[in-house]
């Protein structure tokens, strides 16, 4: 089950877009580590501040303790002090009487001096109540008031010493709001027999303790005695639970217990709070993580759809589309390539274009120039048979060689030819200028051997050399040499001659084409066009002249034979 589930997100996080893909993977690595570090920020906060607080209220507990604890033993001493004050019959003569006699007061102002004298701590006041209703102490205290309360009558019930705590409405002034009462009966101390001792004890430091912490914690306190005899409660209404946190004091002197109960979620408030921030601050992050994660994936996935938006407008032939690269990172390098692409691509057609607007010429004008030629080559013929007739050899010679150049510039193939076909035409075309200008130029041809199977363009050599005999020489005089070499990728042919050289200016444009108002010139470009239409950007023609000296030129192509071109097949 967990696994097809599992699946199931996977299937659908495959069909999210880009920017889907990436707010939800930033969204996930920005939310792990941040509830991670929410969650032990929360478990350490809340560890340490349930630990302090329960270090308080325990301090807080044992406080109340101790201070019941140093209470108590302050009263017991002090009764036990004025048991032995009372105890001795040699010297002291107290009667249970109002003092009649000046030893009455006298004895009376002396049992009230060690009283006073052990009013110390939280002791509030010491009496001795006797039998016949006299009491010794200050005058603070109305006796009658305070035989009302059940301290009073429990012990005369019991005739045992009783502890109990109560209201002191009993003083006349300087009432504090509580007391701790120790009723203590003196049964075997002569005429202060059926007497009793009571020291009560200011109670409100203790009971400002338990205030405070029923007022921070919500704590409900109880005190008992050993008995279970509550003393005091929390008055709330607020029923007990078993998730209450409870513990308990009890006091060395005399096993009263303390009782705490804290509600569970008032003990773990200050988790609570912890948790509320905690959750906030979770939140706020997300918010921005999520604002953050939705910018970065927008700006990112934006670059990518621009590209793909090209991309769609590339395939359907449109090659002017290019997406804009405003970065330098990945994606801006990938458009700069697809960029770069789209300019060889708008190259490679518009070279395309061209070898084809060339090739449409070359076609246009094969069939211009071949609406006849046999008529132009039987009248030739004519001519030459006529001159044989009248005995004009060299008319005649001159006709053949005319005949043998015209096949091959009527030859409108625009294919490749074995650079020996090219110097065999050539040789004709030499053989013409020789009986037009005699033996006053001189041609050298050097040729590594198995050359002759090297391809070229047809009709690239007879225009370069007709150039030659046309523009560098005077009266046709002067001196050619064809160099043809092997080189590692391509060939290389030199062409050279000493004539009357060419200017830096028109040297620059020789292979270009003129003008369309300019006649001549065209066979130079036409070579030019030739070799870019079978070899595109593979090929290279220098040209290097010097006034009075002569022009060399050199044309680079890559190799190509005659074995392995299929074209020429």
């Amino acid at each position: 089950m967990r696994n097809k589930w599992t699946t199931n997100i996977f299937n659908h996080l495959v069909f999210l877009n880009i920017q889907s893909k990436l707010l939800f993977m930033f969204l996930l690595a920005a939310l792990i580590p941040l509830l991670a570090l929410g969650a032990i920020s929360y478990y350490q906060s809340s560890k340490v501040v349930n630990e302090q607080l329960k270090n308080y209220n325990h301090f807080a507990g044992e406080k109340i303790q101790k201070e019941l604890d140093r209470t108590f033993n302050d009263m017991f001493f002090s009764a036990a002090a004025i048991k032995q004050y009372i105890a001795d019959q040699t010297s002291v003569n107290l009667s249970s009487q109002e003092p009649q006699t000046y030893m009455d007061f006298k004895e009376e102002s002396n049992l009230e001096r060690l009283m006073e004298i052990h009013k110390k701590g939280n002791i509030k006041g010491i009496y001795l109540i006797t039998s016949s209703g006299y009491y010794f102490g200050d005058y603070n205290i109305d006796i009658k008031s305070f035989k009302q309360r059940e301290i009073w009558k429990q012990a005369l019930a019991s005739g045992k010493t009783e502890v109990s705590v109560y209201k002191s409405d009993h003083y006349k002034s300087n009432n504090p709001d509580r007391l701790i009462g120790l009723l203590m009966p003196l049964d075997t101390h002569g005429v202060l027999n059926h007497s009793y001792l009571l020291i009560e004890a200011d109670a409100d430091e203790i009971f400002s303790m338990v205030k405070v912490l029923e007022d921070d914690l919500k704590a409900r306190i109880s005190i008992q005695n050993e008995a279970g005899e509550y003393f005091y409660a929390t008055i709330s209404t607020r029923k007990d639970h078993s998730s209450d946190i409870i513990w308990k004091e009890t006091t060395f002197t005399n096993n009263w217990s303390i009782r705490f109960r804290i509600p569970q979620d008032e003990f773990y408030r200050s988790s609570a709070i912890i948790f509320r921030v905690v959750m906030i601050g979770a939140v706020f992050a997300l918010l921005l993580a999520l604002a953050l994660s939705f910018l970065f994936s927008r700006q990112f996935s934006s670059k990518i759809l621009r590209l793909k938006l090209a991309m769609d407008d590339v395939s359907k032939g449109s090659l002017d589309s290019k997406p804009s690269i405003e970065t330098e990172d990945e994606i801006g390098q990938l458009g700069y390539h697809f960029n770069r692409m789209l300019f060889q691509i708008n190259q490679l057609v518009e070279e395309v274009k061209e070898k084809e607007a060339i090739k449409l010429e070359a076609e246009m004008r094969a069939v211009h120039y071949q609406i006849n030629p046999h008529l132009l080559f039987n009248t030739l013929n004519i001519i030459q048979w006529k001159a044989r007739i009248d005995g004009n050899p060299e008319i005649s010679k001159m006709l053949t060689h005319l005949i043998m150049v015209l096949e091959g510039n009527l030859n409108f193939d625009i294919g490749l030819v074995p650079l020996e076909d090219e110097l065999k035409a050539l040789k004709h075309y030499l053989a013409i200028q020789e009986l037009r200008y005699g033996a006053h130029f001189s041609f050298q041809t050097e040729m590594e051997s198995g050359l002759g199977d090297a391809l070229i363009p047809r009709m690239t050599l007879q225009p370069m050399i007709e150039n030659i005999f046309f523009h560098a020489f005077e009266d046709g005089t002067g001196e050619i040499s064809l160099h043809v070499l092997e080189k590692q990728s391509s060939f290389q042919l030199i062409l050279k001659d000493n004539g009357k050289g060419i200017h830096q200016e028109k040297l620059e444009s020789l292979f270009k084409k003129p003008p369309s108002l300019k006649k001549g010139g065209i066979g130079l470009d036409n070579i030019y066009q030739k070799f870019r239409f079978h070899f595109g950007k593979h090929f290279l023609i220098e040209a290097d002249s010097e006034i009075g000296k002569g022009t060399a030129i050199s044309i680079y192509w890559p190799k190509r034979w005659v074995k392995n071109d299929r074209q020429h097949t």
